[in-house]
């Protein structure tokens, strides 16, 4: 038998969330950077506050990103103006240079987002 890696298991007990500065989120990062080596990082967001938030176009540089909501709303509004509000069970897959923005969240907003690789840019477009 062929050996290989071990798994990482992630647990949830004792999670601590880490506030967003200038956002409407909270972020627990559950250990994947440690474990993939900064390729990969899936992080849970919840929501801090309920309501609009400050739009804020930009893009990332990443080559993944995919956000499933686990639970509340969220709503983005993406680049060719189009808004789409997002439900428990919905997804949202972002390809590289895809424009977008949050534009309002429900207070019971919990989302996990993968992304790869861990250490990209944001490059803002409008306000």
């Amino acid at each position: 038998m062929t050996a290989h890696p071990p798994a990482s298991i992630f647990r949830a007990a004792g999670a601590t969330f880490t506030p967003q500065t200038g956002t409407a989120f909270e972020m627990h990062e559950n250990g994947l950077v440690e474990a993939t080596g900064g390729q990969w990082t899936a992080r849970i967001f919840r929501a801090t506050t309920e309501g609009d938030v400050a739009r804020a176009l930009h893009w990332h540089d990443a080559t993944f990103q995919y956000v499933h909501v686990l639970s509340g709303e969220i709503e983005y509004l993406l680049d060719c103006g189009r808004r789409e509000r997002l439900q428990a069970g919905d997804a949202i897959y972002q390809p590289t240079g895809c424009i977008h923005c949050v534009t309002h969240v429900s207070k019971d907003l919990v989302l996990l987002e993968i992304f790869s690789p861990v250490d990209v840019h944001t490059t803002r477009v409008a306000e």
